[in-house]
Formats: structure tokens, C-alpha cells, sequence
């Protein structure tokens, strides 16, 4: 009984691998989305320069 119930399922782990796959591509094509807005392109840059100026690097601007 035991066995037959894990051959069963054997499959649905594959599915969820799946899905998890297919869910962190999605994410991927919205953070690739949203990082190619002049916006938040803008706002990186503000922060990196944040940090340099903060770090002693004040001749850097990105």
C-alpha cells in the first residue's frame, strides 16, 4: 500500500519543481521590466551615488 501511494506520487513533485520554475521567471521578467524604467534607473543610480558619497567617494557620478 505504502509503495503504491509513492509511485502515485512521484509526478507531483515534478509539477512543483514546474511551477516554481515557471513563478521565479515570471518574477524575473518584471523585475527585468521594472529595471529598465528610467524611473528606477534613476533611483539606482541615486543610490549607489548615496552610498559612494557616503563611503568618501565623491568624484563618482553615475
Amino acid at each position: 500500500m505504502n509503495r503504491l501511494r509513492h509511485r502515485a506520487e512521484r509526478g507531483a513533485v515534478t509539477a512543483e519543481y514546474a511551477i516554481m520554475i515557471v513563478g521565479a521567471c515570471a518574477i524575473g521578467g518584471v523585475l527585468v521590466a521594472l529595471l529598465r524604467s528610467p524611473a528606477m534607473q534613476n533611483a539606482l543610480k541615486s543610490i549607489i551615488n548615496y552610498g559612494l558619497k557616503l563611503a568618501g567617494v565623491e568624484g563618482v557620478h553615475l
